[in-house]
């Protein structure tokens, strides 16, 4: 079973589990430090009985939304792959309605190997001088 993460949309979290039969996407609305959260609400009440230690892979969704949505969602599924050895894909947002697809893309990823946050945009934080 695989995980995707989306935070492209601002205070919209969207997630997906999904395998290669079928999919099940579901939206939260709130803040991006709320994902943790979210995932954990996902594990009680899909059809697939989520247990993250029984994942095979995540896909995340970078190059769209806010600056530390991207950070947050980037650094989640880093920390997963890590401690469970499983590849990761960055992915766009015209590519997260149907991720089944991408899943032997996910697949070639080596375990060990993480993502990056890439951006939209130029940062907007700190002072402009």
């Amino acid at each position: 079973m695989y995980l995707l993460f989306d935070l492209s949309t601002k205070d919209l979290i969207h997630l997906a589990i999904f395998d290669a039969r079928s999919i099940e996407h579901k939206n939260y609305s709130g803040k991006n430090r709320e994902l943790l959260d979210c995932i954990h609400n996902l594990s009680k009440i899909t059809n697939y009985k989520l247990k993250i230690k029984n994942l095979s892979g995540i896909m995340v969704v970078v190059g769209a939304g806010g600056f530390t949505s991207t950070r947050v969602a980037c650094v989640v599924a880093n920390t997963f792959a890590y401690v469970l050895k499983i590849p990761l894909l960055a992915i766009t947002a015209a590519e997260a309605p149907d991720p089944q697809k991408l899943i032997p893309k996910l697949l070639k990823q080596k375990p060990g190997n993480y993502i990056s946050a890439t951006y939209s945009g130029e940062a907007n934080i700190g002072r402009k001088i």
